[in-house]
């Protein structure tokens, strides 16, 4: 993600490592795996009306095998069994999670011109075969 993070914000090492640190603390984060490998990971947090996908990663060699789909869909179903909607934020410059968001269902309801805010659209019924996560 770093090539994101420097076209929105630029790089400062010191300044992502206390983020992504901090970041960690809060919620639950899990390693995705496939085939017995670690391939990326998943980290949400649980707030009083919402659930809050913080970070869906996986590393870009085992994307497009339906892995991201497989990690959301535990989130999505954690948020419909908590009956509360699930929000994510992704940089407008990554179009390709961007794109694959709103094909599973997600709508943007805000843009600050470097992050958007998505939520899942109460009514989708995501069709997670595939994608780019």
């Amino acid at each position: 993600m770093k090539g994101f993070v420097t076209s929105a914000y630029g790089w400062d090492d010191d300044l992502q490592q206390a983020g992504f640190a901090k970041s960690l603390r809060q919620g639950t984060c899990q390693t995705v795996t496939w085939e017995g490998s670690r391939c990326g990971f998943v980290h949400w947090d649980i707030e009083p009306d919402l659930v809050w996908l913080r970070m869906l990663c996986i590393v870009p060699e085992m994307q497009n095998k339906s892995i991201g789909s497989t990690a959301i869909a535990k989130v999505i179903s954690l948020s419909s069994y908590l009956q509360k909607p699930l929000y994510l934020n992704v940089f407008v410059c990554n179009r390709t999670a961007y794109d694959w968001y709103s094909r599973i269902g997600f709508v943007e309801i805000e843009n600050d011109g470097k992050v958007s805010t998505l939520v899942l659209a109460p009514s989708s019924s995501p069709a997670l075969m595939g994608g780019h996560a």
